[in-house]
């Protein structure tokens, strides 16, 4: 009996020990509110304003994406483990199926606390975590007055032509620009990423390409519902007490969903600071982005935006304010932006709370290429935020 009772004993503690090696985590966020934007638009030839008016009580994910993901890990032994993530972009107005953006992350990974990591698989950019990271509202979703971390607004893209609308709605400054020319998230992704070379500075390398598809010409999705290259990017970040700093890197090469022959090609770099003065939080963000195509109507256009804010805790709240400017300059038209955003985050708990934002933005062009002189934008946003 008392063997049976060891034996049962020494079972049940390898059985913990087994358990503690390996855990899966279910994590998720959800994001619901209501939104309602303004926007006027001064076409150059009559020198009108039109107004038009946007009010959604549906909108999902407004300062954050809502998700619904998967983590897991498993220690190997002397150092080394393995690790997954799935994660999903679940939109909760949507009665269909629900999943609205598909798979923001999907990655494996194998770890060595000596020599680094290696993740393969759907991954953020360096671009985009340097936009997350560093801009005061993280990048949100909400892109009212913001000229960081979105995709080429209304505003900008009004103002071209038509023969160069097709060639330029493919890509967008910094941010989203995942949504066409990769980017904010990349599928097919190897990247390695090192220990701590120096207390608090550590780096990244990857690379992706997808494969070609014969029947259509254009390359296999590296972004849901993109068509997309070949690419690298790079990332080198550094931590000290309360500074932070990173700088993203990325070069790619797409087709735009025409040929596989990968002629177009994105340099984009992005670099972002903050320092936490612990009654307020600074930020700084800076982009730029190279556009080159031997065949699109507009051949060469230069994004770059710069944006500043700041996070100001107060008791359960946060105030938060950021400011940006920036330029679209290409062959026949350049676009200057500008734009602000101001807002505050009420705090229930540490996993429930509410917000509130106000955003202006505006874009102006003296090009008489261009059909609109300028738009302009404004907007709230309302919603309740819970994470699990």
């Amino acid at each position: 009996m008392k063997k049976s009772l060891l034996a049962l004993a020494a079972m049940g503690a390898f059985a913990g020990a087994a358990q503690a090696q390996s855990s899966v985590t279910v994590y998720g966020l959800i994001d619901q509110g209501a939104t309602s934007i303004s926007t006027d638009t001064t076409t150059r030839s009559s020198g009108a304003t039109a107004n038009a008016t946007v009010t959604d009580t549906g909108n999902n994910g407004r300062m954050s994406g809502s998700r619904l993901g998967f983590r897991g890990v498993e220690d190997l032994g002397g150092g080394n483990s393995a690790g997954f993530t799935l994660e999903m972009g679940p939109d909760f107005t949507e009665r269909v199926n629900g999943i609205n953006t598909g798979t923001r992350l999907g990655f494996l990974s194998l770890s060595n606390k000596q020599a680094g990591g290696l993740h393969i698989g759907r991954q953020v950019s360096s671009t985009k975590l340097v936009n997350d990271t560093f801009t005061a509202f993280g990048n949100a979703n909400f892109t009212t007055g913001s000229v960081t971390g979105v995709d080429s607004p209304s505003a900008t893209m009004s103002q071209l032509t038509a023969s160069t609308a097709s060639a330029t709605t493919k890509f967008a400054t910094q941010g989203e620009l995942g949504n066409y020319n990769g980017g904010e998230r990349i599928s097919n992704l190897i990247r390695y990423t090192t220990p701590a070379l120096i207390p608090g500075l550590s780096a990244s390398a990857a690379i992706y390409k997808s494969a070609t598809t014969a029947s259509t010409g254009n390359t296999a999705a590296v972004w849901i519902g993109s068509d997309n290259g070949e690419g690298t990017d790079f990332g080198v970040r550094y931590t000290a007490g309360a500074f932070d700093a990173a700088v993203g890197y990325s070069v790619y090469n797409t087709t735009n969903g025409s040929t596989n022959d990968f002629t177009v090609k994105n340099t984009v770099m992005s670099l972002g600071a903050s320092y936490d003065a612990k009654v307020v939080k600074a930020f700084v963000a800076y982009n730029k982005r190279d556009y080159n195509s031997s065949t699109a109507a507009v051949t060469d256009v230069k994004f770059t935006d710069i944006t500043v804010g700041l996070n100001a805790p107060l008791g359960n709240a946060n105030l938060l304010v950021a400011y940006g400017s920036g330029n679209d300059d290409s062959t026949s038209i350049k676009t200057d932006k500008r734009g602000f955003q101001v807002g505050a985050v009420y705090n229930f708990s540490k996993r429930t709370n509410v917000y509130a934002v106000y955003g202006n933005g505006n874009a102006e062009t003296s090009s008489t290429a261009a059909t609109n002189s300028k738009v302009s934008a404004s907007g709230t946003a309302i919603g309740v935020r819970h994470t699990f």
